[in-house]
C-alpha cells in the first residue's frame, strides 16, 4: 500500500548565522540520493520557514501498513540529516520528532 508521512521539525542552526535555506537543501540532496537506491520510497517534499526554522518533509512511501511507512520514512529522513554531518537530539523512532541541529552555510549577503 501506498502511504504518506508529514514529519515536521524544528531546525536549530549550529551557527545563529547560517542560512536555513541552504542546509536545508543539503538534506534534501541527500534524501535524493536514498531516493535513488530506495524503491520504497515514492515521492517526497521538503518546504520550510526560516521565521521559526521549521521545516516539514513529505514522504510518500511503498509498506505494508502504516507503521512500516513511518518508521522508513522518519529513518530516510534521519539519515539525509546526518549524512550533512547534523545531528538530531532528542529524536525517537515513535515520532516524537522535536529538534534537529544542522551545520549550514553562511547566510548570503
Amino acid at each position: 500500500m501506498m502511504y504518506e508521512a508529514v514529519i515536521p521539525i524544528h531546525v536549530a542552526l549550529s551557527n545563529p548565522g547560517d542560512d536555513l535555506g541552504a542546509a536545508i537543501d543539503d538534506v534534501t540532496d541527500q534524501l535524493a540520493l536514498i531516493d535513488d537506491h530506495t524503491p520504497e520510497l515514492l515521492d517526497y517534499a521538503v518546504s520550510s520557514d526560516a521565521t521559526d526554522n521549521a521545516v516539514v518533509f513529505e514522504l510518500t512511501v511503498e509498506a505494508d501498513d502504516d507503521m512500516q511507512a513511518l518508521t522508513a520514512a522518519l529513518s530516510w529522513v534521519r539519515t539525509a540529516i546526518h549524512a550533512t554531518g547534523a545531528n538530531t537530539p532528542g529524536w525517537t523512532m515513535e515520532g516524537s520528532v522535536s529538534v534537529a541541529t544542522l551545520a549550514g552555510s553562511p547566510a548570503q549577503t
